[in-house]
């Protein structure tokens, strides 16, 4: 049925509750370097043999081969909560492989093994414990004769007070999600047509079962963690749950696809903002969908622009800029070298290819801030518009840089979706100022030490 809830009927294990909190119980390593301790461990360099990555099918049509897939009743799980575990494909017959990863850096492995469990069922519950730190995981399938895939999982710190809190973009992971035949896009026959106008959390995610977060979030992640940064690590659904949940933090994170929010998560961080803290999108399309989540059913619907005339809250507001254009394929040429984040490079320098292939600029739409240009493109597009990457300082001493593309975090491993392949040289400096970024993040109100050049001004 066009345009009907999404059913899944191969889920047929019903859904456990999560089982409440056990504070105090999980006696982690909180203390200042813990991010460094956790790092020097011995990392699991095989963690994806045989598991390449497989992107969403935003992008890429699925190729239906056997695998043993599974989905969390959960996006996020702290000390002492027992989860879910529901798995797709597998039977009493067949003997699933599970093998949890905390992602980092782990001395270049990237990945740490946190411990592995052998099942014959549909059902398995993982509860959180001292083993298990705050962190991105992802929990490896393997069954005899089907395809690894991956089930991702956040660990959070509810008590974290981390200067940085990165928050991870499941909305819009779900939004593009394939499996089981629709998305919020296209439907069994790829047509935007016969699209789904209510998705479900409870399915896997199509692709390697892991999202968008091995390709539009870790490469990012990796750098912070190689660096030894703490992050306290939250969902899209933890901050419209609980949008208090920013309040011990300094800065805020999203990657490089966040495109779907939620009301609850809009009107959390545009109050952070307001009181001195800082916000950055790794991304371009940043809050560009408005979405509502039923947390009863685990459902996305009802989307609309947030510059549509009835919500009248456009992301440029915010951002500074806001999506203008997709297809693109450009380069970025660095301005603003003089100052934090791009002083890692030189004036002029051109970062090649990482403009795509959906892009922002400080064009006007509702309203729109000051903003400093940090980079830009060449113009693109039938309108000749540069896209552009922004910066400007709110009077809370808070900062909100906007990259501008969606190809920003992925070129760092050289996975974007779209095909494009970049030089050794463009990833070396998009690392470069992505680590100045969550360097520069470390030390507070950002505006307070690094205030904004309005090259373009507001128009409100």
């Amino acid at each position: 049925m066009k345009r009907a809830l999404l059913l899944i009927t191969t889920l047929v294990a019903s859904l456990l509750p999560m089982a409440p909190a056990s504070a105090g119980t999980c006696d982690w390593d909180t203390d200042t370097g813990w991010v460094a301790r956790e790092n020097a461990k011995p990392g699991a360099k095989q963690w994806d043999l045989g598991a390449p990555v497989r992107r969403s099918a935003d992008f890429s049509r699925r190729v239906e081969v056997k695998r043993v897939e599974g989905w969390f009743g959960a996006t996020s799980a702290q000390c002492g909560q027992s989860v879910a575990l529901h798995l797709v494909g597998a039977s009493k017959d067949i003997e699933t492989t599970i093998s949890i990863y905390r992602m980092g850096y782990y001395g270049g492995a990237r990945a740490r093994l946190v411990g592995v469990e052998k099942i014959k069922d549909i059902l398995w519950k993982f509860k959180v414990n001292e083993n298990t730190p705050p962190g991105q995981y992802l929990f490896r399938l393997d069954a005899p004769r089907h395809k690894t895939s991956f089930v991702p999982l956040v660990i959070r710190d509810d008590k974290s007070k981390s200067a940085i809190t990165f928050i991870s973009s499941v909305f819009t992971w779900q939004a593009y999600n394939q499996w089981g035949g629709s998305s919020l896009y296209k439907g069994p026959d790829a047509k935007r047509e016969s699209r789904a106008a209510v998705v479900t959390f409870n399915r896997p995610y199509d692709g390697d079962g892991a999202g968008q977060f091995r390709y539009m979030e870790f490469p990012a992640l990796y750098l912070a963690e190689r660096a030894g940064h703490e992050i306290n690590y939250i969902t899209d659904i933890d901050l419209d749950s609980d949008p208090t949940t920013l309040r011990n933090t300094q800065s805020i994170v999203v990657g490089g696809h966040s495109e779907y929010w939620t009301e609850r998560m809009r009107g959390a961080i545009d109050a952070s903002v307001a009181s001195g803290i800082n916000l950055v999108s790794l991304g371009g399309n940043t809050a560009y969908n408005k979405v509502t989540y039923d947390p009863k059913t685990r459902t996305m619907s009802d989307v609309i622009t947030w510059r549509d005339p009835v919500v009248r809250k456009s992301e440029s507001h915010l951002l500074g800029a806001q999506y203008f254009a997709m297809g693109v394929k450009s380069d970025y040429v660095v301005k603003s070298a003089a100052q934090w984040p791009f002083d890692v490079l030189k004036s002029g320098e051109k970062i090649l290819g990482v403009v795509g292939s959906e892009v922002d600029a400080p064009v006007v739409n509702g309203r729109r801030v000051g903003v400093e240009i940090l980079a830009a493109s060449p113009p693109v597009g039938d309108k000749k518009i540069s896209a552009v990457a922004t910066y400007y300082t709110r009077e809370s001493g808070a900062a909100i840089l906007n990259i501008g593309t969606n190809g920003w975090v992925c070129a760092i491993d050289n996975q974007c979706p779209w095909g494009h392949v970049f030089a050794t040289k463009t990833r070396k400096q998009i690392a470069a100022v992505t680590g100045a970024i969550f360097e520069g993040l470390t030390r507070g109100p950002v505006g307070k030490w690094r205030p904004a050049t309005i090259d373009i001004p507001a128009q409100l």
